[in-house]
C-alpha cells in the first residue's frame, strides 16, 4: 500500500510539472517563428462563422474579410496583439484558438492534468481494494491451514485437512455445475 501511494504521489508530481510549463507559456511560443506576421494572427484565430475553421485556412466571407482587416492593420504597423485584441473586442474571446493563460481561463489549461491524476488515484484506491478482496476470498479468515499467519493454529495435520476440505468443496461445485447443466440440456 505503501508502495502504490508513493507512486501515484510520483505520478501526479510528474503531470503537475508538465501541466504547469504548459500552463504558463502560450500556445505561440511553442511554434516556430514564423516570417509573415499576419499569418502567425491568422493562425491564432478561429472563424467567427459556423464553419469553425482556423483563419488561415478558411475560405468562407466572413474569414477573407478578417484576413484582410489582419493585412491592412499589420501594413499600418500594428502589432500582433494589438489586432488580435481589437478582433477580440469584436468578436469576442471565442475567436481566440486556445484561451490566455490567466483567471479564469486558467482553469482550462489545468483542470485535464488534474482530471487525469484524480483518474489515476480513484483507478489505483479501487484496484487495491479489490485485490485486497480477492486476497481475503483467496485464505478464508477461519481457515485451519498452516500459513504462518498469526492467529492460524499450527497443528499437526492440518495442512492436509484443509487440502482435503478444499478437494471436497471443489468436487462438490463441481456435482453442482454438471447437475445445472444437465438440467440446461433437458
Amino acid at each position: 500500500m505503501r508502495r502504490a501511494r508513493t507512486f501515484l504521489a510520483a505520478v501526479l508530481a510528474a503531470l503537475l510539472a508538465a501541466a504547469a510549463p504548459a500552463a504558463m507559456i502560450a500556445p505561440d511560443a511553442w511554434a516556430a517563428p514564423k516570417k509573415d506576421p499576419a499569418r502567425q494572427i491568422t493562425d491564432d484565430i478561429i472563424c467567427p462563422c459556423s464553419c469553425g475553421e482556423v483563419l488561415t485556412g478558411c475560405t468562407c466571407e466572413t474569414g477573407k474579410a478578417m484576413k484582410a482587416y489582419v493585412d491592412r492593420e499589420v501594413g499600418g504597423g500594428k502589432s500582433k496583439d494589438q489586432v488580435e485584441a481589437a478582433l477580440v473586442q469584436q468578436y469576442g474571446e471565442v475567436i481566440l484558438g486556445a484561451p490566455k493563460p490567466q483567471g479564469f481561463n486558467l482553469l482550462v489549461w489545468i483542470a485535464p492534468a488534474v482530471a487525469t491524476a484524480l483518474g489515476f488515484l480513484l483507478a489505483s484506491s479501487a484496484l487495491v481494494r479489490w485485490s485486497r478482496r480477492r486476497r481475503e476470498v483467496a485464505v478464508p479468515a477461519g481457515s485451519s491451514a498452516s500459513t504462518g499467519t498469526p492467529g492460524a493454529p499450527d497443528t499437526p495435520g492440518a495442512e492436509e485437512r484443509h487440502r482435503a476440505d478444499a478437494e471436497a468443496r471443489q468436487a462438490a461445485l463441481r456435482a453442482r455445475a454438471e447437475d445445472e447443466l444437465r438440467g440446461l440440456r433437458e
